[in-house]
């Protein structure tokens, strides 16, 4: 059976509202909560740095505690 050459099926999409759809979601997330988002993030890298240090110390510590005993 001969059934031709494939056809060609288009999907054509109205894309003319794209730029707008974009440009609302921009704003979803209020400038104030980001804001909060970025400070809590700085915040928890430097609480990381710290308890990174603290670690390291109480390695150090524990390594001097065996070298006394």
């Amino acid at each position: 059976r001969d059934e031709g050459p494939p056809r060609e099926i288009q999907d054509i999409r109205d894309n003319s509202k794209d730029g707008e759809y974009w440009e609302s979601l921009t704003g979803v997330i209020p400038e104030r909560t980001l804001k909060l988002w970025d400070a809590l993030g700085a915040a928890l890298l430097e609480y990381h740095k710290v308890l990174t240090r603290r670690s390291e110390l109480f390695s150090e510590a524990t390594a001097l505690q065996r070298q006394n005993s």
